[in-house]
């Protein structure tokens, strides 16, 4: 049992905390125990038998009474103090953390180790008073009960009132707030409750010492709805609730109350309880139902005002530092900058230490910087020996100033004292990596800071799948060195997409240990150390996807030096499956939801004669779309789909084989797309069944509507063929080159026999984009514009990623392709084809990751 204690505010971040070290007398620590939380201590450890033996002889345990019990020592109560009794029972012991190995592999749906403690409020927050009376027998206490019982009734129906009143107020507010706007509105989200974890709900019992029954401490507030947090528990900070008072040194309590170690016992029913793994995908569901309405109304439950002072921020010399005037750093949790001689204020920046799961100040949540803030922005940096930047923002969106690019475009710029030299940019399709060097004036100390900024964020909204986002993170974490200072992260004001990235990241940290997640507490928790952390409710739904991606699909990312093992692991044949486990992982693919999935444009009457199979159609998300032609509906539609690269946004361009009727719009997207390179898979027939129209000029030219397209050469390679064609637009007179491959290499009905050869194809097709220069897609068709387009796609991403990151993820891969177009890599041998090719692809070249 632990007793807690403190004068005010949020743990380390109060203004004034009693600390009551008992470190040097409390000898005894369990290795599973978490490390000593701020300004609490333990009172007693105790057995599961005694314990046992305290709850049938219905015992009371007098807190306070200088005893030691097993190695603890029972502090005598102080005058004049605020504490608040929790319990923290052990099941069994908890493994050690892996701090250097942030993403180990974990099949999909395969869930974390739980945790093995689990922690329960025993009481609200009582404050002891001076008094000359000493400890009073606990007989004597029981003997004048039949005195209190008419009190604690009354106090109960006064309670149950309130309860009811406060439920009509907070109503009425609600549906006043649904009057007006959401989206966008910073002064629409604040801080609220939580909920604990379902396996400490198990060890929680009915009443505590004052027969109330035992509240969430994470969903503790008090009367005039500030918030005051006495510890860490995991991550999220307990909520003070309406403070009662005692006048004794030392407090009597009922055994019959703590929960036994050897068994759980019940609980109680909780607003927003943690969500069991198992049931996050149909929460989800449930939330979305009726346009996600249920969403909303959970995202609108937190409610809205200003819980810690901000007076900082608000100091005239400062108001010029804040981006947004209503966006401003608490007082508790800013980050303090070392002051400067003779510069007041020079210790603000507009930045809020924020916790991460079991680690205090995990993260630094700031606005984007201003000019006129640079030189303390990289003061911050400098200072927290921070070696991570996250930035999820671009400079400009939708017209917009929405960050000042406060970095060199190259060479090194003076920041104030500190010199920040660009060294390497590499830009990737959603993410961009910044690599700077930073020296003090004057000194000799040299860092080296890594800059990721997410630059797949959309304008408006959030992004369409998660996938990203979440390969973005793991990115973060793997180049995050475990010593290092807090992560710094910041968008525009610091509070939305920042605080998605947070919670994100915690969910999946937590992910590692339980097997619940706890996203409303979450934002609770950060909410209590920076203000409106997650701005809009589609950033919430967003959040929750995200968590819902991950633990569907697990960890599968493989270092490409493990991957032969981990591909002799895949071959195993299951047993209760009785196929392997690389089937296992490709049906699962199969079962993952896509959100943003509709496919109406194509299914429109006059768009479906224009596939060649009606389930394989491109979504409306990420569809291509042609020019209209006046007067012809359906004139912009065309079977193919825009697909991500790994360096480049929309590489490639996938697509079916034309028919005679869609040549002419096959040729006009090849031109209105600026396409100079066509990908052919097939030959046009295949087991005497027609797979394709053969849509180019054999000998002379032809014209398909504006375009005439004329045959420059023809070689004939061993594997495929390259023929180049010259394009003319009739009306313009432009002309172009387009290079055309054609793989004649695939066999009807099964991969290709060389993996190495076809691995070649795919460098050569690369190698002539670079080498003429060509900056538009690529465009790859088979049939239907999936199975073999997607293998195609999916081992040039595979491989790129493999030549700078040395890792290997088929699974997410694919899984990323099927985003943005249906049954890409259609079956299970081609989905082995993948990983056989990535194996040969380390097989053959002696240094594969300097191949160009």
């Amino acid at each position: 049992m632990r007793t807690n204690q403190n004068k005010n505010y949020y743990g380390k971040t109060a203004k004034k905390v009693r600390k009551v070290n008992k470190e040097r007398n409390n000898k005894r620590r369990y290795l599973h125990e978490p490390l000593p939380l701020r300004g609490a201590y333990i009172a007693a450890g105790i057995p599961v038998n005694e314990m046992q033996q305290l709850q049938r002889d219905n015992h009371l345990f007098t807190l306070g009474d200088g005893q030691m019990y097993d190695g603890y020592d029972n502090w005598p109560l102080q005058s004049n103090t605020r504490y608040r009794l929790m319990m923290r029972a052990f099941a069994r012991e908890d493994v050690s953390r892996s701090l250097n190995q942030p993403f180990e592999f974990r099949a999909p749906i395969q869930e974390p180790l739980a945790k093995r403690y689990s922690d329960s409020m025993l009481s609200d927050s009582f404050t002891t008073k001076f008094t000359n009376a000493h400890i009073r027998d606990a007989k004597t206490s029981s003997s004048n009960l039949w005195l209190i019982a008419p009190l604690v009734a009354i106090l109960i129906i006064a309670i149950i009132v309130g309860m009811l009143v406060i439920w009509w107020l907070r109503c009425s507010r609600r549906n006043n707030r649904h009057k007006t706007p959401r989206h966008g509105s910073i002064s629409k989200v604040a801080l609220a409750g939580s909920t604990i974890p379902s396996e400490t709900s198990k060890l929680l019992v009915s009443g505590d010492v004052y027969g109330r029954h035992i509240v969430n401490p994470y969903d503790q507030m008090n009367g005039n709805g500030s918030c005051a947090v006495d510890q860490q528990m995991d991550m999220y900070p307990l909520h003070q609730s309406h403070l009662s008072s005692t006048t004794c040194n030392a407090l009597p309590v009922p055994i019959s109350i703590l929960p036994s170690s050897g068994g759980a016992v019940g609980g109680h029913s909780l607003t927003h309880p943690p969500i069991p793994i198992s049931e996050l995908a149909v929460h989800i569901d449930k939330l979305k139902m009726n346009n996600n309405a249920l969403f909303s109304q959970e995202y609108e439950s937190i409610e809205t005002g200003q819980h810690f002072t901000w007076e900082n921020s608000n100091r005239l010399i400062n108001k010029l530092k804040n981006r947004y005037a209503n966006v401003v750093a608490y007082d508790h949790s800013r980050v303090i900058l070392t002051s400067i001689d003779g510069i007041d204020g020079s210790d603000y920046i507009n930045a809020n230490y924020i916790d991460g799961y079991e680690k205090p100040k995990a993260y630094i949540a700031t606005q984007g910087p201003l000019p006129e803030t640079f030189a303390d922005f990289w003061r911050m940096v400098w200072e927290e020996n921070t070696v991570t930047i996250v930035m999820l923002t671009k400079l400009e969106e939708r017209s917009r100033i929405k960050c000042n690019q406060y970095w060199p475009g190259r060479g090194a710029s003076y920041y104030g004292h500190i010199q920040v030299t660009l060294l390497d940019t590499l830009e990737l399709a959603h993410y961009t990596i910044r690599t700077f060097r930073l020296q003090h004036r004057g000194g000799s100390k040299v860092r080296e800071i890594r800059h990721l900024q997410y630059t797949a964020w959309p304008d408006h909204g959030v992004p369409d799948h998660p996938t990203p986002f979440l390969m973005f993170l793991k990115r973060v974490k793997t180049l995050n060195r475990p010593d290092a200072g807090p992560i710094i992260s910041h968008c525009s004001a610091g509070i939305g997409r920042t605080g998605a990235f947070i919670v994100i990241d915690c969910m999946l940290e937590r992910l590692r240990y339980e097997n619940t997640v706890d996203i409303y507490g979450c934002v609770t928790a950060l909410r209590s150390q920076r203000s409106y952390m997650v701005q809009t409710d589609d950033q919430y739904i967003f959040i929750h996807d995200a968590v819902l991606d991950a633990v569907q699909s697990g960890s599968t990312e493989v270092p490409a030096s493990k991957l032969y093992t981990h591909v002799q692991a895949l071959m195993q044949i299951q047993p209760m499956d009785q196929v392997s486990a690389m089937e296992l992982e490709f049906r699962h693919l199969a079962t993952l939801k896509m959100s943003n999935s509709r496919c109406v444009v194509a299914n429109l009457s006059v768009n479906r004669p224009k596939n060649r199979l009606i389930n394989m159609v491109p979504y409306d998300s990420s569809r291509v779309i042609l020019r209209p032609i006046p007067g012809e509906e359906g004139s912009d539609y065309i079977n193919a789909s825009w697909i991500d690269g790994y360096r480049q946004r929309s590489a490639y361009i996938a697509t079916q084989g034309p028919m005679p009727h869609t040549v002419n719009d096959f040729w006009r997207m090849i031109w209105e797309h600026e396409s100079s390179i066509i990908v052919m898979l097939i030959r046009t027939t295949e087991t005497c069944r027609e797979k394709c129209f053969e849509y180019w000029p054999a000998e002379i030219g032809a014209q398909f509507a504006n375009l005439v397209v004329e045959p420059i050469a023809e070689y004939n390679m061993s594997q495929y063929v390259l023929r180049e064609f010259r394009i003319t637009d009739t009306q313009s007179g432009q002309t172009k080159t387009l290079r055309h491959f054609q793989y004649v290499e695939w066999p009807d009905h099964c991969p290709p026999k060389s993996a190495e050869l076809f691995i070649d194809f795919i460098h050569q097709v690369h190698r002539t984009k670079t080498q003429f220069g060509v900056d538009g897609p690529i465009t790859v068709h088979c049939s239907t514009g999936a199975g073999r387009t997607g293998v195609f796609i999916a081992l040039s991403v595979i491989i790129d990623r493999m030549k700078l990151e040395h890792v290997v993820d088929v699974f997410t891969t694919v899984k990323l392709l099927r985003t943005e177009r249906q049954n890409m890599v259609q079956d299970k041998d081609q989905y082995h084809f993948c990983y056989q090719a990535a194996l040969e692809f380390l097989a053959t070249y002696d240094n594969p990751y300097q191949m160009s």
